[in-house]
C-alpha cells in the first residue's frame, strides 16, 4: 500500500527533548539537535534556541535558583 504524504505534514524532531516539529523530509530541527543525538547525552531539556523549546521566565527564574 502507497501512502502520499502532505508537504505540509509535520512530525516531531526526531531528538527526544525537543518539542519541535520537522517537515517530513526532515530528521531535526537543528544541527544542536542533531549533534545532541549524535553525542548520545542525557538533557533535561532542549537547547534548540526555538520557541517550543525556550524557558518562559518564571521557569528561567526558578531554573537559575536551583543553580
Amino acid at each position: 500500500m502507497d501512502y502520499i504524504i502532505d508537504a505540509k505534514s509535520k512530525k516531531k524532531c526526531a531528538h527526544e527533548q525537543c518539542k519541535c516539529e520537522v517537515s517530513f523530509d526532515k530528521e531535526y530541527c537543528s544541527d544542536f539537535c542533531a549533534e545532541a543525538d549524535d553525542i548520545e547525552e542525557v538533557e533535561l531539556q532542549c537547547d534548540c534556541k526555538h520557541a517550543p523549546c525556550a524557558l518562559d521566565a518564571g521557569e528561567a527564574r526558578a531554573a537559575e535558583a536551583q543553580a
